[in-house]
């Protein structure tokens, strides 16, 4: 019978076993392993459901040239958009106008305008219109100015007009009364041959008249004008008649598009419904390039075959399922080789994975629309290989974005060749963007990435026996990627520098400048930390280059170093100009709470002055854990003096850290020690200069001051050789010149060779 004391026995026994394979699951939970597999899982959840949506994916684009006869997979109908169109603008042509009659009695109108010509012809006919004004014409309206011949010239009228009013038009079987129409409307209506509606009837255009319009209404007015009134006058009746005959219908424009909308939307998309069977070719190569329509048969055809294959899609999900889970098994291993701190940092782990998850994504999209996948097909990856390399390093950012060119290749269904140009240009990004010191440094890199995928794009192309024309295309496209990429990251790089948590060099030459708001304070608070900060700074990025460190950020993070002294200025001995000394009324213990406080107040500044997250070691760490040596001993030796008070601890006198963790604030906390303790030496000598710094080196590092940055012994030998030459420099020997011997009251020494000369 097992117990669960033996139970407890055995596995202490398999343990500590060193041949028995186990996983130390607590370990693992510390190094942070199984929160970076849970994001390893999601990232393989999204990454499979992205790539789910390439079955959807086609492969041609509108635009794009026709390689070969494309032949149906399957049996599938689609619909001819370009015929529906065209069935669709038959029924709007078929539909008649819609007409209304005009408010106004046309035939009184004219009735009346021709019962006032003999009235107007008299005194000469000046009143007449214009085209009434002849001789012949006043003197044979004037016969009818009175009398009896007046009264037969209004009879003639009346029967002139009745006779237009009621002349028939004939059509469609049936009799309409008299129909004038606008001449434009008329013109338009039986060019497209249309029908007119008239209430409830059908009028063919052809049958009615135009207003103002000689050759039409001159055969129909004539006649009727000869039976009614004299020679002379008939021609000019029937000109003024024609003149002053205005419309009696007049065209309903918002009825006839509402019934022309209708009459278009009733034509079903089964009239242009087409079958295209199996192995039936469908695009014909002889056409050369894809239209719309072409893309519209082939997702058609693509969605027909999808449900085809319903029955065994589960192999076609499973099988990118086993992609996507190859690739993040690869993209883990890479990160856990190259980048193990992302490993333990999950918020970093996130955001790489939800960066490339969103560019895939936005990949994949460019494969569902119908946009330029030469375009927004390679620029999300190369954002990617970007993003990365200005983050991390090289390396590491060519490393994933490959991957994620390859996942973008698969998910937008294309060839060995489209990888390659995106290869290409997450090469020349990841090469070329080094150190970001100018804004143009971004675009430069963008215009070579968009010259290196142009002439791959050209070799591809070419190779394959594409027509000029396309390859040319594909390569402009291709080179719109690359400068796109420049353009957007420099846009948004302050959004990549907090997400990521890095400060790129050009953020560091901004933060450099003098005329930074927290300099102005220091300079103006606290002078000499400020000229202190500016001989460390010289000299620790002195001492940064020298072993190939970051040198620009050391030169920043000690200008910002020793920002809290600003609120206790007085009581740092570089400020005390005037000899006055604070910490004379202070006890040991008070003094120290003041000195090691500037390292609280100067992160506290650093936060509220938004200074970024890589200057904040710098302030922490400068100090490290060292010992604060004058106001410990000052405490012994007051202790010394009080027998019965208990001995003072070192560790109380101590800063509170943490020790410095990376090469650059080691380089700035021996540049600082060094500085400070160089300018208290009343003579500092070469000899002198260099044993010092030797001391200060050999004490921080028997005090284990350098255990956490990976500092070498090759590493401080370098360093305190370019300290030494930086000190040296600033503090050189001058000789004594007579003017200022004078001055002072010192003899002036024969020059020899041990003085520096300026």
């Amino acid at each position: 019978m097992v117990t669960p004391k033996s139970r407890t026995r055995r596995s202490e026994i398999r343990k500590n076993r060193p041949d028995a394979p186990r996983i130390d699951w607590e370990r693992c939970r510390e190094n942070g392993v199984v929160g970076s597999l849970w994001i390893a899982f999601a990232f393989f959840v999204g990454a499979s459901a992205i790539l789910l949506f390439r079955q959807d994916v086609i492969t041609y684009r509108a635009g794009q040239w026709i390689p070969h006869d494309i032949v149906a997979r399957v049996q599938f109908s689609y619909s001819d958009q370009g015929m529906l169109a065209h069935l669709k603008m038959q029924a709007r042509d078929r539909e008649p106008l819609i007409y209304r009659t005009v408010g106004a009695d046309i035939w009184t109108d004219l009735q009346h305008d021709l019962d006032v010509l003999p009235d107007l012809a008299a005194n000469g006919g000046a009143e007449l219109p214009a085209d009434l004004r002849d001789g012949s014409t006043v003197t044979a309206l004037m016969l009818y100015e009175k009398g009896a011949e007046h009264d037969s010239y209004l009879a003639g009228v009346r029967k002139y007009v009745d006779a237009i009013r009621r002349h028939p038009i004939q059509s469609n079987g049936n009799d309409w009364p008299m129909l004038i129409v606008p001449q434009p409307e008329w013109n338009e209506a039986v060019r497209f041959h249309k029908m007119i509606r008239l209430g409830s009837g059908l009028i063919e255009a052809v049958q009615t008249y135009p207003a103002q319009n000689r050759v039409r209404l001159r055969p129909l007015l004539q006649p009727i004008a000869e039976q009614n009134f004299l020679l002379p006058l008939q021609s000019k009746i029937v000109d003024h008649t024609i003149d002053v005959l205005k419309p009696n219908v007049q065209q309903d424009a918002t009825a006839t598009e509402e019934a022309e909308n209708a009459a278009a939307a009733a034509v079903s998309g089964d009239s242009a419904l087409k079958r295209v069977a199996r192995n039936e070719v469908f695009i014909e190569k002889s056409k050369r390039v894809f239209d719309q329509q072409d893309s519209q048969k082939l997702r058609f055809e693509n969605d027909a075959y999808i449900n085809s294959m319903r029955g065994s899609s589960w192999k076609s999900a499973l099988g990118t399922a086993m992609l996507a889970f190859i690739v993040t098994v690869v993209l883990a291993a890479y990160t856990a080789s190259y980048q193990p701190r992302v490993v333990k940092n999950h918020a970093r782990a996130i955001g790489i994975a939800t960066l490339m998850l969103a560019m895939l994504l936005l990949a994949q999209m460019t494969g569902l629309a119908s946009g330029p996948l030469y375009l927004l097909g390679i620029a999300p990856t190369l954002l990617v290989a970007v993003i990365l390399t200005i983050a991390y390093e090289h390396r590491f950012a060519i490393g994933l974005s490959s991957m994620h060119g390859m996942l973008a290749t698969v998910a937008l269904q294309q060839s060995v060749t489209f990888f390659i140009v995106i290869w290409v240009g997450v090469l020349t990004a990841s090469f070329l963007l080094g150190d970001i010191r100018t804004r143009s440094r971004i675009i430069e890199v963008g215009g070579a990435m968009a010259i290196a995928m142009m002439v791959a794009t050209l070799a591809a192309g070419f190779m394959g026996f594409d027509p000029a024309r396309f390859v040319v295309e594909n390569a402009l496209y291709a080179g719109a990627a690359g400068l796109a990429v420049g353009f957007i990251v420099l846009g948004i790089l302050p959004f990549i520098e907090k997400a990521f948590r890095i400060t790129t060099s050009m953020t560091l030459l901004e933060l450099a400048d003098v005329s930074h708001p927290l300099q102005r304070r220091l300079q103006n608070e606290a002078q000499g930390t400020y000229t202190h900060s500016l001989q460390v700074a010289t000299i620790a990025e002195a001492a940064a280059e020298a072993i190939h460190c970051n040198s620009l950020l050391c030169r920043v993070g000690a200008y910002y170093h020793d920002i809290g002294k600003i609120h206790k200025a007085e009581y740092f001995a570089e400020n005390q100009g005037s000899g006055e000394n604070r910490h004379l009324n202070l006890t040991p213990s008070v003094s120290l709470l003041v000195i090691i406080g500037h390292v609280k107040d100067g992160v506290v500044m650093a936060k509220e002055y938004n200074l970024p997250t890589s200057l904040i070691p710098f302030i922490q760490q400068h100090h490290g854990t060292t010992l604060v040596e004058y106001f410990y001993h000052q405490a012994c030796k007051r202790d010394g003096q009080n027998p019965d008070a208990p001995q003072v601890s070192e560790t109380q006198y101590r800063y509170p850290g943490p020790k410095p963790r990376s090469k650059e604030v080691a380089i700035v906390m021996i540049a600082d020690a060094s500085e400070s303790a160089c300018r208290a030496m009343p003579e500092p000598t070469g000899n002198r200069v260099e044993t010092l710094v030797h001391e200060l080196i050999m004490r921080r590092l028997m005090d284990g001051q350098f255990d956490d940055c990976d500092m070498t012994l090759k590493d401080l030998a370098v360093i305190e050789k370019s300290v030494i030459r930086s000190l040296l420099a600033i503090y050189h020997g001058r000789i004594q010149y007579p003017s200022t011997a004078a001055i002072t009251g010192t003899p002036t020494p024969a020059p020899t060779a041990s003085i520096r000369l300026a």
